[in-house]
């Protein structure tokens, strides 16, 4: 350190003061056993560096695929074994004209990250059990699992870490479950920094929608909506619809007396009267004046008398001239006493 500030002091700075400062880091990363991702890092993205690896006692390969950010190399993915783990990795950067950049090893034995898990079931049993099972990347004793699960979206329950790729809870409420999983390389086979990430979570209650139920809601809602712009298109008959107009009751009972009675208002034909009764209410008969002559009863002889009065012509006339009246009447009068012989005036002999 001392001779280091010397040197700056004297202006003679040292090449190695800042190679290490300058290099970039390289940090690799094996991805659910199958394949290993190395990335490299600096303040500026401007140097394309081309990538080479080799595990122990293996030969040095070319990076196969680059994860470039425009279009500037800042990664590489390239196979992987399961046997090379355990193995040191060592890993190259050139720059673009060659030169060596940077040399590293890695050792890869904690530095797994796996899938998450997949395929989440629940079960729910006679004896009161809720059951969860899934299903890892690799169903061997290495992989550890660990589940955690919440009611209503309270906090969450976190378990111990087991091998077992199933998980139960006794006695459930009727409350909403929800449960994750989440995996990685167990203590017995080497056990690695990272925990994969949480698996999708699975619902057991009512609170968690459907999806085909959501799908259904947003359809039902876009066709409520389509209606409704198609009637305020049509505002005078939203309006008709949602605000029926009121009927105006003296209109229509004008009519209906209208239709009732005729022009000149006449109750008569309204009240539908019998024609007979009609006709009885209407006087439709004339009296014949008769003349009326007064007789004198002429004292002659026996045989003269008994002509006389055998002979009733003229009253007989007067009498029928007296009831001659139209038979169209309805009504009919008193009955008229008949004269007799006895009511005719008679003069005493002489």
């Amino acid at each position: 350190m001392i001779l280091l500030l010397f040197s700056l002091l004297l202006g003679n700075i040292p090449s190695f003061a800042f190679s290490a400062s300058s290099e970039p880091k390289i940090s690799c990363l094996i991805i659910n056993l199958d394949y290993v991702n190395c990335t490299w890092s600096e303040p500026e993205l401007k140097n394309n560096y081309s990538f080479k690896s080799r595990f122990t006692h293996d030969e040095i390969l070319d990076c196969p695929e680059y994860h470039r950010i425009n279009g500037v190399n800042v990664g590489c993915v390239f196979p992987y074994k399961k046997q090379q783990r355990f193995k040191t990795l060592n890993t190259w950067l050139y720059s673009d004209n060659g030169s060596l950049v940077t040399n590293q090893e890695h050792d890869l034995k904690e530095y797994v990250k796996l899938n998450p898990p997949f395929n989440l079931t629940l079960v729910e049993r006679k004896d009161a059990e809720l059951w969860l099972y899934w299903n890892v990347t690799d169903n061997n004793n290495c992989i550890e699992s660990e589940v955690r699960h919440r009611t209503d979206n309270n906090d969450w329950k976190n378990t111990s870490p087991g091998t077992r790729s199933s998980f139960s809870l006794p006695f459930p409420s009727k409350k909403q479950y929800e449960f994750q999983v989440r995996s990685r390389i167990s203590l017995s086979c080497g056990e690695s920094k990272f925990w994969s990430d949480w698996s999708q979570s699975v619902y057991r209650g009512s609170l968690k929608p459907n999806n085909i139920t959501v799908v259904l809601y947003a359809v039902g809602a876009t066709v409520i909506l389509l209606i409704l712009a198609c009637l305020l298109v049509q505002s005078e008959r939203l309006r008709i619809i949602l605000i029926p107009v009121v009927p105006n009751a003296g209109q229509n009972v004008s009519k209906y007396l209208a239709s009732l009675f005729d022009n000149d208002g006449n109750i008569e034909k309204w009240l539908s009267m019998p024609k007979d009764l009609e006709n009885g209410f209407k006087p439709n008969f004339t009296e014949r004046a008769c003349p009326v002559r007064e007789y004198k009863m002429v004292s002659h002889s026996s045989s003269d008398s008994e002509s006389i009065l055998s002979n009733p012509t003229d009253l007989s006339t007067d009498y029928q001239c007296m009831h001659s009246y139209s038979s169209a009447s309805t009504i009919a009068g008193p009955a008229e006493a008949l004269p007799t012989q006895d009511s005719f005036p008679v003069d005493n002999p002489v």
